[in-house]
């Protein structure tokens, strides 16, 4: 029979969760903002498609695995939550 798991643990594991799916929805917002509103892509036109892309998968992955992106861009944090402004 397995114990269940102390609250502290349930508690700390959905807070992680809801900061990063709530990270995820922001930077994909913003990333969509960026895509939408911001200035021209600096692609060829037959690379655009790949492009709006890699900005949202940098959006998407960087909101999931966050410990780890804003340790590697820590020296502009601001610019890390402002992606891709």
């Amino acid at each position: 029979m397995e114990a269940a798991a102390p609250p502290f643990r349930q508690r700390s594991l959905r807070v992680f969760v809801a900061l990063s799916l709530g990270l995820v929805a922001w930077r994909l917002l913003l990333a969509a903002a960026f895509l939408l509103f911001g200035p021209p892509l600096d692609a060829l036109p037959q690379h655009h498609t790949a492009q709006v892309f890699f900005v949202l998968s940098k959006a998407v992955l960087g909101g999931l695995f966050w410990p780890v992106s804003l340790l590697l861009e820590w020296r502009d944090p601001l610019g890390w939550l402002l992606f891709p402004w």
